[in-house]
């Protein structure tokens, strides 16, 4: 578990050793992220034994992973809980009866997710094509098209609770601009594929550039680009459902990134999310293995 500066400091001030050890480390090894933060703020990570270790862990099991499950099937699986997670209240059922003809919301906003995961998986996702993308997630079940835009939204939206504001994304003129370095980073292939698609994960909520629909759009985005970095067998693990049973950890890992001034600027550390993809990724994988073994996928 990656502890909080909050909580290290208090254990430091209280004399506990691993603490001053474990932000001694975090200092030394900090690492600088290229990508601009909102506010003039420097994304950073520090690589720890755990990321290590799911790292290694996850190349291991990707090439032990058997792929007899429907693809069709994993897709519809995990469309459901993406579309779950941002609110849509169906069953897997509901949706494979009216998947040709939705007529519910909730329906819609599955049925979209997997027309845009096969959209994504034949067609990597870049500038040019992010926007049709996200019409295929949103197509009748966008919340705020006022703000929608042409490309991205023109207005600034929020992120939390009806009673706690959580995050203030980056302002609409300056989206396009965040956008087009992404795509650039990810390009450049700095580090191991799951490294930079949680990065990518990460990234894209923070910066949050459409209106409504993000966090389908993220997941999607994610898989899409490890999809066409060769790692076809992403289509056959459910990240979404392994998601969803951890949400309450996904929003806390996105919540606790960490302003932290050094020499007078501003740093995030960015670790917590990563950490936490990273761990959901080599659960999907076992979740995924087991069911193989069991030669069954219906969970419901």
């Amino acid at each position: 578990m990656y502890e909080s500066y909050e909580v290290l400091r208090i254990k430091e001030k209280s004399g506990i050793t691993a603490a001053m050890q474990e932000l001694d480390f975090r200092n030394s090894h900090r690492e600088k992220i290229l990508l601009e933060g909102l506010e003039n703020t420097v994304l950073y990570m520090v690589q720890t034994d755990e990321m290590r270790q799911h790292l290694l862990s996850i190349e291991s099991l990707y090439h032990s992973l058997d792929h007899r499950q429907k693809a069709k099937e994993i897709i519809l699986l995990d469309a459901y809980h993406s579309a779950t997670i941002e609110g849509a209240r169906t069953t897997v059922e509901n949706v494979r009866k009216s998947y040709h003809n939705p007529y519910s919301k909730d329906d819609k906003m599955v049925v979209n997710t997997v027309h845009a995961l096969n959209y994504a998986y034949k067609t990597p996702i870049d500038l040019h094509n992010i926007r049709y993308l996200w019409e295929i997630i949103t197509k009748d079940v966008c919340e705020n098209v006022r703000l929608s835009g042409s490309l991205f939204r023109n207005g600034m939206v929020y992120v939390g609770s009806h009673t706690e504001i959580i995050h203030t994304p980056a302002k609409p003129e300056k989206i396009k601009e965040y956008m087009e370095r992404l795509f650039l980073f990810l390009q450049e292939q700095k580090y191991n594929p799951w490294l930079n698609a949680a990065i990518l994960h990460f990234y894209f909520a923070y910066i949050h550039p459409f209106c409504d629909g993000n966090g389908r759009t993220a997941r999607v985005i994610t898989q899409s680009y490890l999809y066409h970095c060769g790692l076809e067998k992403i289509r056959y693990l459910p990240l979404s459902r392994t998601i969803n049973q951890k949400l309450a950890q996904y929003y806390q890992a996105l919540k606790e990134s960490e302003t932290i001034h050094v020499n007078g600027e501003k740093w995030i550390d960015i670790t917590p999310f990563l950490d936490y993809f990273l761990e959901i990724a080599e659960e999907s994988m076992l979740v995924s293995m087991r069911e193989d073994g069991e030669n069954d996928i219906s969970l419901y």
